[in-house]
């Protein structure tokens, strides 16, 4: 049995809560703030269950949306098909927290087992790379609208 490996990662974000939260909720509109404007989306069923068709120039990946929490502004995430990153099984969950003042945290969390066995150390530092770029395109994208 492959053993999963956990990134987190923490930020603070000169953005209130809702805003962030708000770009996050809209599952299907992941390309608005994510992916450098290149691209394509189809989104399949709504509501918890949903998945996002991604095609993308790292390759096709789909993701199913496991959890979406307004109350608690969390949001979870599977991968359903496509090795991103040289992940063989994905779970992310992401959670926006106000830190008073119109700002917030963004604790990004990643569970995830490697296509190949011995590249845990890579493809975690890896996607702790892609936790931060996902983070400033949100941040900007949240402050620009």
């Amino acid at each position: 049995m492959n053993h999963m490996q956990t990134i987190e990662l923490k930020l603070l974000a000169d953005v209130s809560a809702d805003k962030i939260w708000t770009t996050l909720a809209d599952f299907g509109g992941f390309l608005n703030w994510a992916g450098d404007g290149s691209g394509s989306i189809q989104i399949e069923g709504e509501g918890v269950g949903m998945i996002r068709h991604l095609e993308m120039a790292a390759g096709k990946i789909a993701e199913r949306l496991t959890t979406l929490d307004p109350n608690n502004h969390q949001i979870g995430y599977e991968i359903v098909y496509g090795q991103p990153i040289g992940m063989k099984t994905y779970q992310a969950l992401v959670t926006v927290t106000s830190t008073g003042g119109g700002t917030c945290s963004i604790n990004w969390r990643g569970r995830f087992s490697p296509v190949v066995a011995g590249t845990e150390k890579q493809v975690g530092e890896t996607l702790r790379t892609t936790f931060h770029h996902m983070n400033q395109a949100l941040v900007a994208y949240a402050q620009n609208n």
